[in-house]
């Protein structure tokens, strides 16, 4: 599934940058999110069905030496949370990270793109 979204830093957990497009799998997720610009690109892959997953980021590309790790928390809509722990190695930079995913189709379903009524307009848990 295709999902769209935000990534949020901590310690403030402040919103920070733009999740352009994930795919989430049980076996892999590849996300990419734009930084003051750049493109940023994560690949990792889970050995327990789709539950923590551990891979690599980096600009453009995944580097060997930026390791991230994430836990996946899905909803039955197919929305995500991402928990995550990164470090770069060749730096010894290391922290938390957030991603929170919604599917792509959300964005236009309730963008009121579709009919004038605007009670049709809002997601259903509003």
């Amino acid at each position: 599934m295709r999902l769209i979204g935000t990534r949020f830093d901590g310690p403030s957990w402040a919103a920070t940058y733009r999740v352009v497009e994930a795919v989430v799998t049980p076996e892999r997720i590849a996300l990419d999110w734009i930084d003051n610009g750049a493109q940023y690109h994560l690949l990792a892959h889970s050995q327990d069905g789709g539950l923590t997953y551990r891979g690599n980021y980096g600009m453009f590309r995944p580097e060997e030496e930026w390791v991230i790790e994430l836990t996946r928390y899905t909803a039955v809509d197919g929305s995500a949370v991402l928990l995550a722990r990164w470090h770069e190695k060749d730096s010894g930079n290391e922290g938390s990270t957030m991603f929170e995913l919604k599917p792509q189709e959300e964005s236009s379903r309730y963008g009121g793109l579709h009919g004038t009524n605007q009670q049709e307009a809002r997601p259903p848990f509003h």
